[in-house]
């Protein structure tokens, strides 16, 4: 419980649960991915009965409020090579909560903020990321489906449970930014896993177009680098001016997947 009224905006809201949750430098538009977490009427129902609490405690039982509850569901990520390279997503709802209490004898200003229940956690094969990017959805066959949710079936891995929305929302985000442009949304925890995810989508990607070579062998050169980061959406002009600006760091010897990564995580620090 804070004294004083923060977080009446979305985004003033998502700074503030964004700070309790210790990820300071995520956009708030990140939110939007997570819409389907903070829909249920179970999780208003959980919130609403931590604000009685939190109140109670403070203020005793005898009380009025009024105020305007939001709930920001914020997204800790992680990478995950086993069974198959995936994305994992720790999704924690928090609640931000600024209004008025008024007890018998003052009126008290102040924002009740915290976590509602328990994290969920969501897994995005790479595999399956890549079929998004390449809109081939229709290459995993379909094994569940509720209202608000799909399983898939995804070749090595166990079936992946995930949001249509998520899923339908993440297919807009890919045609307009690259993979890395997408996770550097997710500020410092996003830029820290995207040499991993990239470099592996890069894996995927070589397997496909060179199957004679193991993935990570193919060698390298300035038309194979550009096309590969053309590939992760990044326009030409700036696939070559982060080749031509890196590139004389790169060992010849080095196969395609390590010299793309190394291009990768060099820019992420030049864009810092």
């Amino acid at each position: 419980m804070i004294n004083g009224t923060y977080g009446t905006s979305l985004r003033a809201a998502c700074e503030l649960a964004f700070e309790e949750a210790a990820v300071n430098d995520m956009s708030s538009e990140v939110t939007d991915l997570f819409a389907s977490f903070v829909g249920s009427s179970g999780i208003w129902n959980q919130a609403h009965k931590n604000l009685k609490s939190a109140l109670r405690e403070r203020y005793g039982g005898s009380y009025t409020c009024e105020g305007n509850m939001r709930l920001i569901p914020v997204p800790q990520l992680r990478f995950d090579a086993s069974p198959v390279p995936q994305l994992g997503i720790n999704v924690q709802v928090y609640m931000v909560w600024p209004g008025e209490v008024e007890t018998r004898v003052a009126l008290h200003s102040v924002t009740a903020l915290g976590p509602v229940g328990k994290p969920e956690t969501l897994v995005i094969p790479l595999l399956f990321l890549r079929a998004i990017m390449n809109d081939d959805l229709g290459r995993f066959p379909i094994v569940g489906r509720s209202a608000s949710h799909t399983t898939w079936g995804i070749p090595g891995s166990k079936p992946v449970r995930l949001p249509d929305d998520l899923t339908y929302q993440l297919s807009r985000i890919l045609e307009r930014k690259s993979v890395a442009m997408w996770l550097d949304m997710f500020g410092s925890q996003g830029r820290s896993v995207a040499p991993l995810v990239i470099g592996s989508l890069l894996g995927l990607e070589s397997t496909d177009v060179t199957p004679c070579l193991p993935a990570g062998r193919q060698a390298w050169d300035q038309d194979t680098v550009i096309s590969a980061l053309e590939s992760m959406a990044y326009r030409r002009a700036e696939a070559e001016e982060m080749f031509l600006r890196i590139a004389p760091r790169l060992r010849a010897d080095q196969p395609l997947e390590e010299a793309i990564r190394i291009i990768l995580r060099e820019s992420g620090k030049g864009g810092q």
